[in-house]
């Protein structure tokens, strides 16, 4: 069986951090088949230095600029086949599915360019190894601006074959001291639940708001739902927590203290809220992505409409826990 191994780095901001791509890289990334950088280039010196050990391709950074950007190696979005898997090579991690911005609008999944294996990406200046659904996310920090830190930062090596790709991030160290990883990780593609989670994905995106309070209560919060015995019939309107304590009406896609509550289960459960603007044109029409996140899983949606965050929110949590295997 075939396998690939590639270089990865990003974010090298040359020559405003660093004179050169630290030696150390090109020591590592000796006997890979092809490097692949995730952008923030710089200067276009740093492909003709990682040339010198292996064939590169780039994605476009949001600073790249001049005789870079004019270099054929450097695209916004390369999309390559490795032993039969797809990856893409991107500055910014893409959002796959995103929510209609007005009730009756259409939600949206998958990308017209279909849902890689793999994506590798820069941009965030950090080390990055989780899953999406089927999809395994990879950045490599930088070698230069680690958490824009100036110094010697991070690189990694990915191996891909048709069963599965294995990832290594190392700190780079000083002259003549050995690299030390930082983050690995094996992935089986026969382990890829690889329409499960979409295709739940696709129902969370269209439930009404009334529906998706009551699955966060339940999946999320931990919440159960049980008769008011004041009311008129026997339907669930009080909901109790695990110690029995009598809880609010959910309404976690309207009201911002309980969306503040979600957040701390989130939390509390070991998942992190993020979000960020996006560029109109560079990885879709959306202006915010909002995602949870945890040390080995990751899960996002594009939102054009402020109005919409606390929903993607709740969709969010649910998909993250079903993801994770639930609470």
């Amino acid at each position: 069986m075939g396998c690939m191994r590639i270089g990865l780095l990003s974010d090298t901001h040359i020559p405003e951090v660093a004179r050169e791509v630290p030696l150390q890289v090109a020591q590592a990334f000796e006997g890979v088949d092809l490097i692949l950088h995730g952008g923030d280039i710089y200067a276009r010196s740093v492909l003709e230095q990682m040339a010198q050990v292996a064939p590169v391709l780039a994605a476009e950074g949001d600073d790249d600029y001049g005789e870079t950007l004019r270099d054929d190696r450097v695209e916004k979005r390369h999309r390559l086949t490795v032993e039969g898997r797809q990856l893409w090579l991107v500055h910014e991690r893409p959002y796959f599915f995103t929510l209609p911005s007005a009730p009756g609008e259409e939600a949206q999944a998958g990308h017209a360019d279909g849902v890689p294996d793999i994506v590798v990406f820069g941009h965030e200046h950090r080390v990055v190894l989780q899953r999406s659904n089927d999809v395994l996310y990879v950045s490599p920090g930088s070698p230069t601006l680690l958490h824009y830190h100036r110094g010697l930062g991070t690189a990694g090596i990915i191996d891909i074959s048709p069963e599965g790709a294995e990832v290594v991030i190392w700190q780079l160290e000083a002259e003549g001291l050995p690299p030390q990883v930082v983050a690995q990780a094996a992935v089986s593609f026969a382990d890829c639940g690889v329409s499960g989670h979409r295709a739940s994905a696709q129902a969370l995106l269209h439930l009404p708001d009334d529906e998706l309070d009551v699955l966060v209560a339940e999946r999320v919060m931990g919440w159960c739902p049980t008769p008011d015995p004041g009311g008129a019939d026997s339907s669930p309107r009080v909901w109790r927590d695990s110690s029995g304590e009598c809880c609010p009406h959910p309404a976690f896609c309207a009201d911002p203290s309980a969306s503040i509550e979600l957040n701390r289960r989130m939390e509390a459960l070991g998942w992190h809220y993020e979000w960020q603007p996006t560029h109109p044109g560079n990885e879709g029409p959306w202006g915010y992505g909002i995602a949870f996140s945890s040390r080995e899983h990751w899960v996002g949606l594009g939102v054009d409409c402020p109005s919409q965050i606390r929903r993607a929110r709740c969709v969010l949590a649910i998909l993250a826990l079903e993801m994770a295997g639930g609470t």
